[in-house]
């Protein structure tokens, strides 16, 4: 072998071992940057992402990428599918879009997307891979609920990082705090699938052996992901974000019912899971830390007080002028203002409803190819549930399931998915339900199951 081809082999070698903690590392980072939900952030991660692309395709066959790409075909196709609706709407001769610079960059963030999906989907190629993503996902959501939760107990004026000003509501790095609140809502839910995924299967044993097992889980993962847990809910509650917490709450009593319901052989160290849930953190945990100034807002919200809903119905009357193609990418912040009805005194660069800006902005038809995405996602994590036998599958299965029905509810009365961070981590919830239907199981006997 001569030296220039040996040179490029090991260079090939050595980029295909440094891409997955690449992305590994990009996952962690997403959030702390203001989400990226600023210009130079989501530049900065734009220019990351397009850059490890590039590795992919240098480094992996073309056999690797039909084979990995087989198994997410239904997260990909729908979204390379709308990228393009993206790129060809505002161009389109019977249109009637009005800032075509907006569309741009509502386009290039749509290509982001894919490219961020189509990486996942090559180097995510194993049940070790997946849980490791999982703890990526959920380590970073755990030191969100933290930095969020200390800054407003400790009450500074300012965040450390980036001299934001806080509120009496918890952000974290975020600069919107029902952001954060779905970011948590997202990894609690997941968190919740890596913990029922370590649970063991129903069988019977010792006093002694049972005694053993219950002060070892004080020393295992198992309790660290706990903890974990309960300091996300606590930075959930000091967000104060009242569907925030339904979506959470709704979704935590969904994915419980369906375990009681459809899990064979239950442990019974799940009931003891789902109490704690529900009693430690939706009782003690969240009443110390202001569950009742959440419920307060709940009480106190009144429709006739909400511009909001103003918003939502004066969007409807402008969506009736172009309902299938919609005004284009980004359109709400420019385009919205010419069918205020004179009701909204406020500014509002978003519907406060993603499903409402979305065919405002892409139409029934750009809205109609992502939701193909999302109901496949939602059925291949039920079929990955109730149909693997692999523990770790299942608990990866329900958490994604739990993940896209708290961003389906959230959506409602927010815009979630106008913040690149929690809009990244909810594709990779797709792709994880579409994973743990289609990865192999690890055999027991290996120490990665």
């Amino acid at each position: 072998m001569s030296l220039p081809l040996f040179c490029a082999v090991f260079m090939t070698n050595y980029l295909e071992r440094l891409i997955y903690p690449l992305f590994l590392l990009f996952v962690f980072w997403l959030p702390i940057p203001l989400g990226g939900n600023r210009p130079w952030a989501w530049s900065i991660n734009e220019f990351f992402v397009a850059g490890l692309l590039l590795f992919c395709i240098l480094c992996f066959s073309t056999d690797h990428w039909l084979h990995q790409l087989k198994r997410t075909r239904w997260v990909l196709i729908p979204l390379a599918i709308f990228t393009l609706w993206a790129f060809i709407q505002p161009v389109l001769p019977f249109g009637s879009f009005e800032d075509t610079g907006l569309a741009l960059v509502s386009s290039v963030k749509t290509l982001h997307y894919l490219q961020i999906c189509l990486i996942a989907s090559v180097v995510i190629t194993n049940m070790p891979r997946l849980k490791a993503l999982i703890l990526v996902m959920v380590s970073s959501g755990v030191c969100q609920g933290f930095y969020a939760g200390v800054i407003q107990l400790v009450d500074l004026p300012l965040s450390p990082v980036f001299d934001l000003p806080n509120g009496h509501r918890a952000s974290g790095s975020f600069v919107y705090h029902n952001h954060l609140a779905n970011f948590l809502m997202i990894n609690l839910c997941i968190g919740f699938g890596l913990l029922i995924s370590q649970l063991q299967d129903s069988q019977k044993q010792s006093i002694t052996l049972s005694a053993q097992r219950f002060f070892a889980v004080f020393l295992s993962d198992k309790a660290f992901i706990r903890l974990g847990l309960i300091i996300m809910v606590i930075a959930l509650v000091l967000t104060r974000s009242r569907m925030g917490n339904v979506a959470f709450f709704i979704a935590l009593t969904t994915g419980s019912l369906l375990l009681l319901l459809l899990y064979k052989n239950k442990p019974k160290s799940m009931y003891v899971l789902i109490a704690s849930l529900f009693v430690i953190d939706t009782v003690i945990v969240s009443t110390w830390f202001g569950l009742e100034k959440v419920k307060q807002r709940l009480v106190e919200t009144s429709l006739s007080n909400e511009s909001r809903d103003d918003v939502v119905y004066a969007a409807l009357e402008a969506i009736q002028h172009q309902p299938l193609l919609g005004l284009g990418g980004g359109s709400f912040y420019s385009s919205f203002q010419a069918y205020n009805n004179g009701k909204i005194q406020l500014f509002y660069d978003h519907a406060h409803n993603d499903y409402i800006q979305f065919v405002f902005e892409y139409g029934l038809i750009g809205t109609s190819i992502l939701a193909v995405a999302v109901v496949a996602a939602l059925l291949k994590s039920m079929q990955a549930f109730r149909n693997r036998r692999s523990r770790q599958m299942k608990g990866a299965g329900l958490g994604a399931f739990m993940a896209i029905l708290g961003m389906l509810i959230h959506m409602s009365v927010d815009f979630p998915l106008q913040a690149p961070a929690t809009t990244i981590y909810f594709l990779l919830c797709l792709l994880i339900a579409h994973w743990a239907f289609a990865i192999p199981a690890v055999k027991r006997k290996r120490s990665d199951d």
